[in-house]
């Protein structure tokens, strides 16, 4: 793994983050995640984004993904996660593919040099090795483990605790980040064990089992599940549809662009996919010995198994020209949402991975005919394509060629194809033992991965590459400036002069955030750049290379020419009223808070109901206002009984506390948090405290447990489900 990936692992001159969605998205996230675990807490709740959101409920951020908290033992500087650590952690996220990988081809019966074969291709190539977002990444390399128990389990082995297991892997893997990939391995799951329940004559065992694992994998992922679909209901989230709410589906011309077409399979064995979404490649070293394993092994029902999975998956690629996509679209949970098929290709990798390592122990143990067949078909491919790339080359300039002039990795796949087909000519003549065999193999395979991995990676020194990645630690004076500035602080983000979520990544509150949803109550609201709205919101300070509204004051110049603004006469973080207006509906609420006539300051728009509230002459004074991620400390002396309100985002999870004895939190204006005071001086408290968490992680929890239970209970063999052996 590490020779494929020598890069970032070996040098410091490279990294896989110089893009818009790492650098402007996935690092900011990373390092307000990571600052906080290194101060014992997890980021729960983000109030640097859009006024304050759910970041578990997100799900992409990776709040409850194991890997996030491994991140966090890396060294920080300044505060911030560094370029190098995040390469480092990059390429243990792939080691870690390649140990559960090689845990299942051993368990499958393959040797361990063929097993380590495997692994390599299933931590280097396709899906895992050129997928850059570590949110897509982190959950597709559980399929392994996934698979080594579920096949034990229908195959009667230990069989339900094999399920439980499987269950709980599959529940890490909705743990980790992204849906899209978990999902695409859930319905492979659940396709493999399907089969075995309608052909098998013990359905009753073959219920159970499954029953086991979809209960402990549910379990599992509730502590992200439960607060994913609270958030989801109460969000909006932008894709090329548009902007969608939960009920909104993901029309089909969105999954139709994000398949393949039937000219990208050529990316299977050349080089150039990873423009596409996911990167189809798997080169022709893997492929020849999944051929191997399937010519020589097909009589094995994991040969059979494999490579059905691995066709549904290649077949559910191409959405556009497969109606039986289309049916899982419209019939299947959740497919819709997910939007992307291209990403089933992360089960078609690891299928490939599996014929692979059984091809190549297939290849020890005989194979004779199918290696010297497959040698062949080899030396056809690679001459002909070595030979036509070379001739090409020879008749520059007089021959013009796009992959000449472009791409000229498409010669060294034809050199790999010869050197593959002279190895296999070679073990099938006996001029190889296995040793030179397997590392040869080996040594072919991590050339081949090596001319797709990385090969788009941005150089340090690479300024036209790396701005967006400079862009994040040179715009540090910025953000000393404002620490250094007294009081609360809440930013407005000009986003066509920082292209990057500046609030996640030196943690001030924001309205502005690189996140592809927001809560529909905020979103609806709308007009967050009047001056109305930003007043209310206490946005009081700038970021932008020119001012974004009337009468700001230049407060500082940063090194990039990106200047900090102050705007007056915005409202304090927290500040009380005593006057209510009610309206029907939410929408016309909105009206309302937007309506000039109304006094914000002085009155507070509610739904359809309000608390009492009294008038008096005397004036309300809040004192002080402490806040952290998760909690915020407000006191107040009340002349009478009011509304205290928090500038911040109304969320369920929220609890208040007013001289420690709990009180309600109402929404206010549409969008804003209220508490309501009596005379006298007191103190308010708010905590987030979300029950879906506190629920789902119980659950998580009692599915580990449960997993760990069956374990140590005494279970006898049970019936096999698989199809017969031979």
């Amino acid at each position: 793994m590490v020779a494929v990936f020598w890069k970032i692992a070996l040098t410091k001159q490279y990294t896989f983050l110089a893009n818009p969605d790492q650098a402007d998205q996935v690092m900011p996230w990373l390092s307000a995640q990571v600052h906080a675990i290194r101060h014992w807490s997890i980021l729960l709740w983000s109030p640097y984004e859009w006024f304050g959101q759910s970041l578990i409920g997100q799900v992409q951020p990776g709040v409850t993904s194991p890997f996030t908290f491994l991140l966090a033992l890396a060294p920080l500087h300044d505060g911030q996660i560094q370029v190098f650590y995040v390469d480092i952690w990059f390429v243990l996220i792939h080691c870690t593919a390649g140990l559960f990988a090689y845990c299942l081809f051993v368990d499958l019966g393959c040797a361990s040099g063929p097993a380590v074969l495997g692994a390599i291709f299933y931590a280097t190539g396709g899906f895992c090795g050129n997928t850059e977002w570590p949110q897509h990444l982190a959950p597709a390399i559980w399929a392994p483990l996934v698979f080594l128990f579920l096949l034990r389990s229908l195959s009667g082995r230990a069989p339900l605790k094999n399920a439980a297991w499987a269950g709980a892997a599959l529940g890490m893997s909705w743990l980790c980040g992204h849906h899209a990939p978990s999902l695409a391995l859930t319905y492979a799951v659940a396709g493999v064990g399907g089969a075995a329940f309608f052909r098998s004559g013990a359905r009753k065992q073959a219920a159970l089992r499954l029953a086991v694992l979809f209960g402990v994998m549910t379990l599992v992922a509730a502590v992200q599940a439960l607060p994913a679909a609270e958030y989801g209901k109460l969000a909006k989230r932008w894709t090329a549809t548009g902007a969608l709410t939960w009920k909104d589906k993901v029309e089909y011309p969105e999954h139709e662009d994000s398949g393949l077409r039937p000219t990208d399979l050529l990316h299977l064995v050349m080089p150039g996919g990873a423009g596409l979404r996911s990167d189809p490649f798997a080169g022709t070293v893997a492929l020849s010995l999944a051929a191997i394993a399937v010519w020589s092994s097909f009589r094995r029902r994991e040969v059979r198994i494999f490579l059905l999975l691995a066709i549904a998956a290649l077949l559910c690629t191409l959405s556009r020209f497969d109606p039986l996509y289309g049916i899982l679209y419209a019939l299947g949970p959740l497919v819709e949402k997910s939007r992307a098929p291209i990403v089933i290709l992360s089960v078609f990798h690891f299928a490939v991975a599996a014929l692979a390592a059984l091809g190549a122990n297939a290849l020890l143990s005989g194979a004779a005919a199918q290696c010297r067949a497959i040698s062949r078909i080899l030396l056809w491919f690679g001459g002909i394509t070595f030979g036509l790339f070379t001739l090409l080359t020879y008749l520059k300039p007089a021959v013009s060629s796009v992959v000449v002039d472009g791409d000229p990795r498409p010669g060294m796949i034809g050199l790999v194809a010869l050197l593959a087909a002279a190895l296999y000519h070679a073990w099938f003549r006996g001029f190889l033992n296995r040793r030179w065999l397997l590392t040869c193999a080996a040594l072919l395979l991590i050339i081949e991965q090596g001319n797709e991995v990385g090969w788009t990676w941005a150089h340090v020194r690479d300024d036209n590459h790396m701005v967006l990645v400079n862009t994040l630690y040179g715009t540090r004076d910025l953000a000393a400036f404002l620490r250094s500035q007294p009081g609360q602080k809440r930013l407005e983000i000009n986003d066509k002069d920082l292209h990057f979520s500046f609030g996640d990544w030196y943690r001030f509150p924001a309205a502005h955030s690189m996140t592809a949803s927001m809560l529909t109550a905020t979103s609806e609201l709308g007009g967050w750049w009047d001056d109305r709205l930003v007043r209310m919101y206490g946005m009081n300070y700038a970021v932008s290379r020119t001012p974004t509204r009337s009468g700001q004051q230049e407060m500082f110049t940063g090194k990039l020419g990106i200047k900090i603004w102050h705007t007056p006469a915005t409202f304090p973080r927290a500040w009380t009223v005593h006057r209510l207006l009610t309206t029907p509906s939410d929408s016309a609420g909105g009206d309302m808070v937007r309506d000039p006539g109304v006094d914000l300051w002085k009155t507070a728009v509610m739904v359809k109901s309000g608390p009492a509230l009294d008038q008096c002459a005397g004036d309300d004074r809040v004192t002080g206002y402490f806040e952290n991620e998760s909690q915020v400390w407000v006191n107040a002396t009340m002349a009478c009984k009011g509304l205290l309100i928090v500038s911040d985002n109304w969320y369920p999870g929220w609890r208040a506390e007013v001289d420690g004895k709990p009180a309600a939190i109402w929404k206010v204006n549409t969008v804003i948090r209220g508490v309501v005071v009596n005379a006298g001086k007191h103190t308010v408290a708010m905590r987030y405290r979300p029950s879906s968490v506190y629920f789902g992680f119980a659950c998580t929890l009692l599915g580990l447990g449960a997993a760990v239970i069956l374990q140590r209970r005494r279970e006898s063999d049970g019936e096999d489900l698989l199809p017969a052996k031979n």
